[in-house]
């Protein structure tokens, strides 16, 4: 079966006409010998001929048979009868099928999107990174952002840790990357670090970040708790930015 068969509906069965059955009552019916061997009786007005049933092949192989011009009337004249009741089944189906068809496509062009977004994040700076999420974190918009005053006044970014004027400044540089970094994410940038030294100096010449001490000095060492490797805004918020442009300073781009 082909799961579309309900109870109640009428069906053919093939088999071999075996004789007549009469009934007391006067009715004759038709015996019929299945293929399985079963013999069954079958009101004559039930049974026809094998070549009397008309099947769909049938149908189309007799019309293929047709000189064109006939066989145009014939198609004309089924549509001109069904027209109405197979234009509207197949409305219904397209319709249907469309609306799933559109569905699909719609949901691929989502992850597409989406994968798109992913893949093609901009690229911002560590400091900026931590302004958009600072931002966000007390309820200013992406408008609000660029200017963090209140209407009396105040600053809105009064416990940032970096310098907001330095964030503000980049995002107005940089407003369409800033904008799709607010909007869809993105991805830090992954800041250089730079070696400092003193030319011509052998002793206390390198730059460290003593991390006991907290403050940076001139160093012959690197051992014990210093960093020596920094970023340029690590180096500029301490007050060092003047080593990139001074002629007696070494700098030298180092790996992390």
């Amino acid at each position: 079966m082909n799961g579309l068969i309900e109870i109640g509906d009428k069906v053919v069965l093939y088999g071999f006409f075996d004789g007549f059955a009469h009934k007391t009552d006067g009715t004759t019916n038709g015996l019929v010998t299945l293929k399985t061997g079963e013999r069954v009786e079958i009101p004559l007005e039930d049974i026809m001929k094998k070549d009397q049933i008309i099947t769909k092949k049938d149908i189309i192989s007799r019309m293929k048979q047709l000189f064109p011009l006939s066989r145009n009337e014939w198609i004309n004249e089924i549509l001109h009868e069904f027209g109405d009741e197979f234009g509207l089944w197949k409305y219904n189906a397209g319709y249907e099928q469309g609306k799933l068809e559109g569905e699909w496509v719609g949901q691929q062009l989502k992850d597409a999107d989406k994968i798109r977004q992913e893949l093609n994040k901009p690229i911002v700076p560590q400091f900026v990174a931590d302004w958009i999420e600072y931002c966000k974190g007390e309820g200013l918009t992406l408008l609000g952002s660029l200017d963090p005053i209140d209407k009396f006044g105040n600053s809105l970014a009064n416990s940032f840790k970096n310098d907001v004027k330095v964030c503000i400044s980049w995002a107005s540089r940089n407003s369409d990357v800033f904008a799709r970094a607010w909007l869809d994410g993105y991805e830090v940038e992954k800041e250089k670090r730079y070696l400092v030294k003193v030319k011509g100096h052998i002793h206390e010449n390198i730059l460290v970040y003593g991390y006991g001490v907290k403050r940076y000095f001139f160093s012959s060492s690197l051992e014990g708790n210093k960093r020596a490797k920094h970023t340029r805004k690590e180096l500029e918020d301490a007050g060092f930015g003047w080593v990139f442009d001074c002629p007696g300073i070494e700098i030298e781009e180092v790996e992390e």
